[in-house]
């Protein structure tokens, strides 16, 4: 009988630093790409930074917290949700 270890878990996670859908440049199936992380925080989705991403049909730019980034749609002209108001961080005390 072989013994084995069993399989880890959390290997397939990638943190924030290195996920690559939120990579400027990253192009999704929907030919969004990604431009700059904004700083700011998401309305829609605890723990998220809104994104700024280009529709590379129509050069629509609009805001996406980095969860829907590998779905997305443009809401010009792929009928897409609304994307987050552009903002940017608000400043801090510490920086």
């Amino acid at each position: 009988m072989k013994l084995t270890a069993p399989p880890r878990r959390g290997t397939g996670v990638r943190s924030k630093a290195t996920a690559a859908t939120t990579t400027p440049g990253f192009v999704n199936p929907n030919r969004q790409e990604v431009i700059r992380d904004t700083g700011a925080a998401s309305t829609t989705r605890d723990s998220q930074s809104i994104y700024e991403l280009r529709c590379n049909a129509c050069k629509h730019r609009y805001g996406c917290n980095g969860m829907d980034i590998k779905a997305r749609k443009c809401p010009v002209c792929q009928g897409g949700v609304v994307g987050e108001t552009l903002r940017e961080a608000m400043p801090s005390l510490f920086d």
